[in-house]
């Protein structure tokens, strides 16, 4: 036998294989592996340490040291022990194994001086490697001068490491080398020409993410070689575009974001794009000018194309050639016009459009039935766009993220929107729409997470489908002019008392070397939300999905606050404020022990503030101020840390951190049903001397209601004798 991959049934594979012939290849990746004890039956097999050439362990579960049998290993060629959780020191294995030609060692936890590997190869006379990955682990250092002794290194993945200090110009003498990863570390100096020189066959640089790490060529220096991916996110480059740069076309993946480059775009760049483009982002720079009308392809080899020009100071008129993009990310500039995107003149293959914090003043297009069913994602919110919503927008039968906030849209909820069923964000907020609030709301969105509605003229009732959407974890419909009463199905918002978040179907992408495959909903990551989140407007990107909030404020909603929302026990924010509220506080609000924000402030809320919330130990804001409660404020060090403010302008309310309550208050509070009661000598007087004045009462109604009738009526008197003479003749 010479190759050999076992099934998770490792005893009866193990025993098969140990009685075989002499292995030359052994391939035991994605088992789910955890115990070492496969390490001693690995190392028993005949001729284990002089035939065989290739092994791979990858993707398991391996929770313990190297295990130094593997330097014993002498014939590898290829070893794979990427993914899986081995620590410790590899230089016990990589000091022996001379004949190694691709060693894969990403993302364990190995955490070796950088120096000390390379010597240790070195050392044992290893002048074969062609791959190493060192990726995803904690080896330290600076990357030294002893790397150029892998003559024939083609590939050096050290990427997502701790490496610090400079980079030698060492790596220049690796004249095959063809992918050079360092990113996401912290090295700092400078690279130079000196370092690029020789490197003729490079095809893939990976620089992004070493803030200290300065890039100054010479000003004449051309690049010897056509790079394919070039990555320098967070590097320093500016504050010229650098001239070779400008000479790199050929790409199909280049980021230079957040580089301090401040120029326009050269005319040498723009003119000229491989057709095999996937990524393109020159976001948070300071490119200014008006966007140049880039040559791109036509037609992309690869359909998930991504441009993103975002947070630069471009201006003027978007430009048609950026119609036909699938990801495309304008927001954060100075853009004027967005005729050319919003109304294509051919059909768009747009899925997500970023158009947001731009001056966009004009009213939105109706075509939005030009572009393809396959936008997910739309973000216009930030401008000046007024007038209606268009009607087409409801031909965006796939639209997942809709945010148009703080704008001056107006006229109704659009009806349009009822063909959006797949939506999971909805923000319309900060506008000046009108009328009712749709009750079709709950019966169309059966995946939306999020409705924000708030600070538009919404009136009327609250509808009740509302509480058909239960995989709603932020509900917004503060500052309107809703009234009723706050539907009792609240109850019914399923995710908000789950530990498990909707979103996370949308978020939580890997930050990793970009990989055009594993794009998830919101493509390159650059989807934000921005919410009122404890009295203050924020932008939310990934971490949307914790957040779980009813914000209802500021409307003119009656009746008493439901039961239902007490026991919605993941909800960490519940503003009601600023309504016509009454009734008590729910004693079960208490079981809201995630809660961070709770506001019942200017109201007309009566009764006593829940003991139960002494076990609430997360309010970081609590306001009831301006109601009509009483009683002793419960004592817990939560609800005495909040200033007297959060219960000012309730008459009756006393107790820390307001004065103290006297003898003819109500003392401590008391929950509902409890039949336990306290009284002092002057509650006793009182109830008996209500007491004994419903018993003269009673007697003086009683005695003249009878008494009094027989005098004042005649007819009334003689019956009444009549009957008391023939009582008294039946008992003679």
């Amino acid at each position: 036998m010479d190759s050999c991959q076992l099934s998770p049934d490792i005893p009866s594979s193990l025993t098969y294989v140990n009685s075989s012939a002499t292995l030359h290849f052994i391939h035991l990746s994605s088992n789910n592996f955890n115990d070492s004890s496969i390490f001693q039956w690995l190392f028993e097999l005949p001729s284990i340490t002089t035939q065989l050439v290739y092994l791979d362990l990858s993707w398991n579960q391996f929770h313990v040291p190297i295990p130094s049998e593997f330097g014993n290993l002498h014939s590898l060629s290829y070893l794979d022990l990427s993914y899986n959780a081995f620590e410790g020191s590899v230089n016990k294995i990589t000091s022996e194994l001379s004949n190694l030609e691709q060693l894969y060692l990403d993302f364990n936890n190995f955490n070796d001086e950088l120096a000390d590997v390379i010597q240790s190869f070195v050392n044992c006379g290893n002048k074969k490697l062609i791959i190493l990955e060192l990726s995803g682990n904690s080896f330290r250092g600076a990357v030294p001068y002893t790397i150029s002794s892998f003559s024939s290194l083609r590939e050096l993945h050290l990427g997502y490491n701790n490496l610090t200090g400079k980079i030698s110009q060492g790596i220049g003498q690796l004249t095959k080398l063809e992918i050079l990863d360092v990113s996401s570390n912290s090295l700092e100096g400078t690279l130079t020409h000196a370092h690029f020189d020789k490197l003729l066959k490079l095809r893939e640089l990976y620089l992004s993410d070493n803030l200290g790490l300065v890039i100054n060529m010479a000003a004449d220096w051309i690049s010897p070689v056509k790079l394919d991916i070039i990555r320098l996110r967070s590097c320093k480059l500016g504050p010229q575009f650098p001239k070779w740069l400008q000479l790199q076309t050929n790409f199909s993946e280049f980021d230079v974001s957040n580089t301090g480059i401040f120029d326009t775009i050269p005319i040498s760049f723009r003119n000229s794009f491989s057709s095999n483009l996937q990524y393109l982002n020159m976001s948070s720079n300071q490119f200014y000018g008006m966007l140049p009308n880039l040559k791109l392809p036509t037609n992309f080899s690869n359909p998930l194309t991504i441009i993103d020009l975002s947070s630069n100071l471009f201006e003027g008129v978007i430009p048609s050639s950026f119609a036909n993009i699938w990801y495309l990310y304008l927001n954060d500039n100075r853009f004027s016009n967005c005729s050319n995107i919003l109304c294509p003149k051919i059909k768009s293959n747009l899925q997500e459009l970023d158009l947001s914090n731009n001056l966009f003043f004009e009213e939105l297009p109706d075509c939005w039935m030009n572009f393809s069913s396959k936008l997910e994602s739309l973000h216009l919110e930030n401008n000046e766009l007024s007038g209606r919503i268009p009607n087409s927008i409801g031909s965006l039968f796939y639209l997942q993220n809709l945010d148009l906030h703080n704008n001056s849209f107006s006229g109704p909820f659009p009806s349009a929107f009822k063909n959006c069923t797949t939506l999971v964000m909805l923000n319309i907020g900060y506008n000046l729409l009108s009328g009712n609030i749709p009750p079709w709301i709950g019966d169309a969105y059966h995946d939306v997470s999020a409705l924000i509605l708030r600070k538009n003229h919404f009136w009327g009732e609250i509808p009740e489908s509302i509480c058909k959407l239960n995989t709603l974890q932020i509900l917004d419909l503060a500052i309107n002019h809703l009234s009723g009463a706050i539907p009792n199905c609240f109850g019914n918002f399923t995710a908000m008392k789950a530990i498990k978040n909707q979103f996370s179907v949308l978020y939580g992408k890997s930050d990793s070397r970009f990989d055009v495959s594993s794009l998830s909903n919101f493509g390159s990551g650059s989807e934000t939300t921005t919410i009122s989140w404890k009295k203050v407007e924020q932008k939310f990107k990934e971490t949307i999905m914790f957040v779980k909030y009813i914000d209802l404020s500021g409307n003119e909603l009656r009746g008493e606050i439901p039961y239902g929302i007490s026991i919605l026990n993941g909800l960490e924010s519940l503003d009601l404020s600023k309504n016509k509220l009454s009734g008590n506080i729910p004693f079960e609000i208490g079981n809201l022990t995630a809660l961070e924000l709770l506001d019942l402030s200017n109201n007309n809320l009566t009764g006593e503030i829940p003991k139960s919330l002494d076990k609430v130990t997360t309010l970081g804001i609590m306001n009831v101020s301006n109601n009509n409660l009483s009683g002793e404020i419960p004592v817990s060090t939560q609800l005495q840390s909040f200033d007297a403010s959060s219960y000012a302008g309730n008459a009756g309310l006393c107790g820390a951190p307001l004065p103290s309550c006297s003898k003819d208050q109500a003392p401590s509070n008391v929950p509902k049903g409890d039949i336990t009661s306290v009284r002092n000598k002057d509650d006793d007087f009182g109830f008996f001397l209500g007491l004994y004045i419903s018993v003269v009462l009673g007697f003086i109604v009683g005695f003249w209601g009878v008494c009094g009738t027989l005098v004042i009526k005649t007819s009334w008197r003689y019956a009444y004798f009549r009957f008391l003479d023939n009582i008294k003749d039946k008992i003679m």
